[in-house]
C-alpha cells in the first residue's frame, strides 16, 4: 500500500495574531486528514527581546490597531486592547520547542493554551506565569517545562526554526508579499507559513491563507488521501475537538459563514463562555 502520509511544517509564533486567526484552517485539515497529517511545530520568533519592535518605530497602538482588523476581519476572538509593554515572543517559542522536543505528545495543548491566554485573554507569552499556566492545561509538569527549555538542546533547536524561518524557498520568494524583510535585511517568513511534505513531493504556501489552499497543497503532495467528509452538525464538531473552540473555528471546520456557525451551536448542546470580542464554546 503506498505511503499517504502528510508532514506539515507549520512555521508560527504564539504571539503572532495572524497565526492565531489561522487556527480554523488548522483544525479542518485536522478533521479532513486526522492522524494522517504530521504537524512539526516549528517556530519563527517574532520579537527577540522587548526592545524589537520599538527599534524598528512599531508602537503598542500599532499592535492593537493590527489585533483590531484582525479579529474584526476573521471574527476570532482577540483582545484588542493596547498592551501595556512590549513582550518578546522568542521566551514561549524556546518552550514550545523544548515541549515538541522532548514531550511532542502535548505540544499542540502546549501550544494551543500559549496562543489562547496570548490572543484571548492578553497574557504575556514571556511571562513565567503564562507559561507555567499553558503547561498546566497541556497536562504537563511546570517544572519540567522550565528544566526543558533551559537545555541547550532547545537553545539549538530554536535557532534552527528561527534561522529556516529566515531562508525561504524558491517557492516562498516567489510570493514576496507574504514575506517580510528584517531589520537586517533578510527575508523572513510570515506566520503562518506551510512546507507540506508527501510522497508526490513538497509545496510551500507562505503566509497566511485561506483553508482551500492547504486542502489543495495537501492533495497534490499526496493524491492517495482521501478526506473525510465535512462535519454535519456543530455537535459532531464539539464532540471531535480536543479543546474548546471558537465560534470563527467551529465555522471553519463546518466551513459555512459565521453567522450559520453560531446558529448552529446556538442549538446545539454546545456551552459558551465569553472572552474578548466572542469566546469559547464547550461540549455540553
Amino acid at each position: 500500500m503506498a505511503d499517504t502520509g502528510v508532514r506539515i511544517e507549520a512555521f508560527g509564533d504564539p504571539g503572532c495574531p495572524w497565526d492565531f486567526a489561522a487556527e480554523g484552517a488548522r483544525l479542518k485539515l485536522r478533521w479532513l486528514h486526522g492522524d494522517a497529517l504530521t504537524w512539526q511545530h516549528r517556530m519563527v520568533g517574532l520579537s527577540r527581546t522587548v526592545n524589537d519592535y520599538p527599534s524598528r518605530g512599531i508602537t503598542l497602538e500599532d499592535l492593537a490597531e493590527s489585533r483590531r482588523a484582525i479579529a474584526e476581519r476573521h471574527g476570532v476572538p482577540i483582545d484588542a486592547a493596547p498592551g501595556t509593554r512590549y513582550q518578546a515572543t522568542a521566551v514561549a517559542c524556546l518552550a514550545v520547542v523544548a515541549v515538541r522536543d522532548r514531550a511532542p505528545d502535548h505540544v499542540d495543548a502546549f501550544l494551543r493554551a500559549l496562543r489562547v491566554s496570548c490572543q484571548s485573554r492578553r497574557k504575556m507569552v514571556d511571562e513565567p506565569a503564562t507559561l507555567d499556566a499553558a503547561a498546566a492545561a497541556a497536562g504537563l509538569d511546570a517544572g519540567d517545562v522550565r528544566a526543558w527549555t533551559a537545555e541547550p538542546a532547545a537553545r539549538d533547536a530554536l535557532e534552527r526554526d528561527m534561522a529556516d524561518a529566515r531562508e525561504p524557498d524558491a517557492a516562498s520568494r516567489a510570493m514576496p508579499d507574504r514575506l517580510v524583510r528584517t531589520p537586517d535585511g533578510a527575508l523572513r517568513l510570515t506566520c503562518p507559513s506551510y512546507r507540506v511534505h508527501g510522497p508526490a513531493g513538497s509545496l510551500s504556501a507562505p503566509g497566511f491563507q485561506p483553508a482551500r489552499v492547504y486542502e489543495a497543497l495537501v492533495a497534490n503532495a499526496a493524491p492517495g488521501l482521501v478526506p473525510r467528509p465535512l462535519p454535519g452538525t456543530a455537535d459532531d464538531v464539539m464532540e471531535w475537538a480536543p479543546y474548546p473552540l471558537s465560534t470563527a473555528e467551529v465555522a471553519g471546520v463546518m466551513e459555512v459563514p459565521l453567522p450559520a456557525a453560531r446558529a448552529a451551536l446556538v442549538r446545539s448542546s454546545a456551552r459558551f463562555q465569553p472572552v474578548a470580542n466572542d469566546g469559547y464554546w464547550s461540549p455540553g
